[in-house]
């Protein structure tokens, strides 16, 4: 029969665990962003909302995980190394570029479904969510293959302990 472990001796989980499974969420909804360009003009109003409730959600908050938590605290630690600063300056400007694309692209998912609704037409908006899509996918690949397992490599305990009680830190309004 197994020993349970008590509880004392049991570790919360790795902050780094928690930004690949929030990875995978992000990837979930680019599945769904996907579906809804294949069947526009078809989908409803509310689908539209949802979509558009999920990136602010989960999208924003990835974002802001990697750019205000993750990113800062891996720069510090592999700080001298030209290689890796290259690639983690590299990476902040593609996720900035991305997070201000989602701002355009939420924008514009609100006017197409808000009571008082522009007219936009169906290739115009599969457009600008295939642009989206296909650069967040991109990310969150490079995330999960290539700088999380950095991180994993590079951080030590007093950095993740770091990232642990940064990841606490509403983006928005601070401690929670």
């Amino acid at each position: 029969m197994w020993d349970q472990p008590a509880p004392s001796d049991q570790t919360a989980p790795s902050p780094l665990q928690d930004m690949a499974d929030h990875a995978l969420r992000v990837s979930d909804i680019c599945d769904l962003l996907e579906a809804m360009a294949d069947d526009l003009p078809r989908r409803p109003a509310p689908v539209w909302k949802e979509a558009r409730r999920m990136c602010d959600d989960v999208v924003r908050v990835h974002y802001a995980l990697l750019l205000d938590v993750l990113l800062p605290v891996l720069s510090t630690r592999l700080r001298g190394q030209p290689d890796c600063e290259h690639m983690l300056t590299r990476l902040n400007a593609d996720f900035e570029e991305e997070a201000s694309k989602l701002t355009e692209l939420t924008a514009l998912m609100t006017d197409a479904v808000s009571d008082r609704a522009r007219p936009i037409s169906p290739e115009a908006l599969g457009y600008a969510l295939r642009c989206f899509f296909c650069a967040l996918r991109r990310n969150a690949m490079w995330e999960t293959d290539v700088l999380l397992p950095l991180a994993k490599r590079a951080l030590s305990a007093d950095d993740l302990e770091s990232l642990t009680r940064l990841m606490r830190l509403d983006p928005v309004t601070g401690p929670s």
